[in-house]
């Protein structure tokens, strides 16, 4: 569909530019997911809307999280363990809801704990399928930082500019590594809930510039 709409033929005679890998997608470019995607992605067309930072501290801990649009809604994509695509979608309050007991979720930001906490998922909800496992097993509670940058063409330092937002970070990881929930406090409390599956490069069919 995006091709259609915006790949007619340009005057401007400069080489086009190849996407061969997901790690070379800019903001604009385009990718089709195949069927072995989650649910709202499976075999569907997205653009690349933005790229932002999350600094995990410490050398190669810059995450390039891709914000997609397509599909079911918006969903993102970094570079996972063993270079694994990380494709990850925001989950609203009902369906963490529908997840997990919502009283051993909040144990997850109680700062009194060390941080092992283990979730079970007490039931599926609509929508998810292929995004969660039955277990999580926490592996971080720390300080991160957000920047409205593409890490991919800014140096980053130590220095905090405006576009620097502190956040809380939480994750927890599924036994076999193929799922990961992951949340984000902001300033003022916000909290960002976050399903991320890990697959394989191949999920992705197609991949073409803007």
């Amino acid at each position: 569909m995006f091709r259609r709409l915006f790949g007619g033929r340009s005057e401007d005679k400069t080489p086009a530019r190849e996407v061969s890998d997901a790690w070379d997608l800019r903001p604009g470019d385009f990718l089709k997911m195949g069927y072995a995607a989650p649910e709202g992605m499976s075999d569907a067309e997205l653009q690349v809307t933005k790229v932002h930072a999350l600094d995990l501290g410490g050398a190669g801990r810059v995450r390039r999280v891709l914000t997609l649009d397509g599909g079911a809604g918006e969903f993102m994509l970094w570079r996972g363990e063993d270079g694994k695509l990380a494709l990850a979608r925001e989950l609203r309050r009902k369906q963490v809801e529908q997840l997990f007991d919502i009283d051993e979720f909040a144990r997850l930001f109680d700062h009194e704990e060390t941080p092992n906490l283990v979730l079970e998922r007490t039931s599926a909800a609509s929508g998810l399928d292929g995004w969660t496992t039955t277990l999580y097993r926490q592996e971080a509670a720390q300080e991160a930082y957000v920047q409205d940058q593409d890490p991919a063409t800014t140096e980053f330092d130590d220095t905090m500019t405006d576009d620097t937002r502190t956040i809380d970070f939480y994750r927890l990881v599924g036994d076999e590594r193929r799922f990961a929930l992951e949340a984000q406090v902001l300033d003022g409390g916000r909290t960002d809930v976050i399903a991320i599956a890990f697959v394989g490069n191949s999920a992705i069919a197609e991949l073409w510039p803007a």
